[in-house]
């Protein structure tokens, strides 16, 4: 989702989003700093005081891409072409794709043989993967979609908009879309949502954005979680934060055997919960070692919480004694700027948003989730997969949201650029393969 804020390497060759509230550990805004320092050195073209600074960054984020690209600028500008070559040559293993052919910054690099062959594998990562198709197409513009749920029972699809502030149904058997919530219903704007389909109930976050219509600027409140019946449609019931605890975008959620609600919060990092019989949200683990909280699911044994942090990666969170871990990965991986992920198996579907290319992965645990073991791209670059945010599980099949249409909104005018908007395209990718 783009709720979180989204930071950019200013006058720099290449961004990758990033949540930029603070977390309580260190690294994410030491390492910010560190960057805003390169920042400077660049501009005063102080090249020496860029490489150490970014080299600082990058210590304390081994995996930003952004950083690793731009120390490979910094190494270049000072003289350094071996080093340069490593950091790009990491950042191409991560399937980044890169403007490094047009970049001054490396123009000592041009014409060598070590250089060409890294430029051939950010081209090669630019190519197309995966067969994923479009399912069907919303002809709806202006909704910035976020959220996917489905009804295992029906085959009907649930599609949240942040822009217009409500939930549609899309009948599974002729994609006929209906509006599903009522205007009286009081959502803000609809975030994540899951179908628990033992209880007959859709769940659904809601909180005040600056992209939903009629956002009043300073807007809070009113952030929680919405209850819906299955098959009448009304609302059976909305829990709200508490008041006097900040702030909240509450942007995805999932739902355990005993009916509890898990809740990720993306504005005031942390996670919260609704229990069963309770009529309130309470915090479950605030601040938590988050910076930017955005999927969740339950571990294959369901002992964990697995949690995908925008500017962190992927953390586990014992559920019997809420520590929380942040999940080892290969070297040659990123999982910064992931969105929405899916337990399926042993392994998880992640929706990854925040790096260029756009990514549907498929991620290997080891057992009892404790690290990541492999990371393989399962679409990146086709088509319809332009700004994706959440999905849904069906059996085989994995359903996400293409086109999210974030970018179509102009903040400053505070409504939609007609000429971005798009109609919304479900993707679907066939899982029967395996991963």
């Amino acid at each position: 989702m783009k709720t979180r804020i989204l930071i950019a390497a200013l006058l720099f060759p290449v961004w990758i989003a990033e949540g930029l509230a603070q977390a309580p550990e260190d690294t994410v805004a030491l390492g910010r700093a560190a960057f805003q320092r390169a920042q400077s050195a660049y501009l005063q073209k102080d090249y020496d005081a860029y490489r150490k600074a970014m080299a600082e960054a990058v210590r304390l984020r081994p995996r930003q891409p952004t950083y690793l690209y731009n120390l490979a600028g910094a190494e270049a500008l000072s003289g350094h072409p071996d080093e340069a070559l490593k950091w790009l040559r990491r950042v191409a293993a991560m399937g980044m794709v890169l403007p490094a052919s047009k970049d001054e910054d490396f123009s000592s690099l041009r014409g060598t043989a070590g250089f060409e062959k890294v430029l051939e594998q950010l081209r090669r990562n630019a190519l197309p993967v995966g067969k994923g198709r479009s399912l069907f197409r919303v002809h709806e513009k202006g909704l910035i979609p976020e959220g996917l749920a489905r009804d295992p029972a029906t085959g009907d699809f649930f599609l949240s908009s942040v822009r217009q502030r409500k939930i549609l149904r899309i009948v599974g058997t002729t994609f006929q879309v209906k509006d599903f919530s009522a205007p009286e219903d009081s959502l803000s704007g609809v975030f994540g949502m899951k179908v628990d389909p033992v209880r007959g109930v859709l769940w659904a976050c809601s909180s005040p954005i600056a992209e939903m219509e009629g956002y009043r600027k300073g807007e809070s409140g009113g952030a929680g979680v919405f209850r819906y019946d299955l098959k009448s449609g009304k609302l059976t019931g909305k829990y709200l934060a508490p008041a006097g605890t900040g702030e909240h975008v509450f942007g995805d959620l999932t739902v355990d055997g005993e009916g509890n609600v898990y809740l990720t919060d993306s504005l005031s990092p942390g996670l919260w919960i609704l229990q069963v019989g309770k009529a309130e949200l309470s915090p479950y683990l605030v601040p938590g070692p988050f910076s930017s909280p955005q999927g969740l699911d339950f571990s294959a044994d369901s002992k964990a919480l697995l949690v995908a942090d925008y500017s962190s990666g992927i953390f586990r969170v014992d559920l019997a004694t809420k520590k929380a871990s942040l999940l080892n990965s290969p070297e040659n991986s990123t999982l910064l700027g992931i969105d929405g992920i899916y337990t399926r198996g042993e392994g998880l579907v992640a929706v990854q948003n925040g790096t260029q290319p756009n990514r549907l992965l498929a991620l290997t645990l080891s057992p009892g989730a404790k690290s990541v073991e492999r990371v393989a791209v399962l679409e990146s670059g086709t088509g319809p997969l332009t700004a994706p945010t959440l999905g849904v599980l069906d059996k085989n099949r994995f359903l996400v949201v293409a086109n999210s249409d974030w970018e179509a909104f102009d903040l400053a005018k505070g409504g939609m650029n007609p000429q971005k908007a798009q109609f919304p395209t479900i993707l679907m990718v066939d899982l029967s393969e395996g991963f």
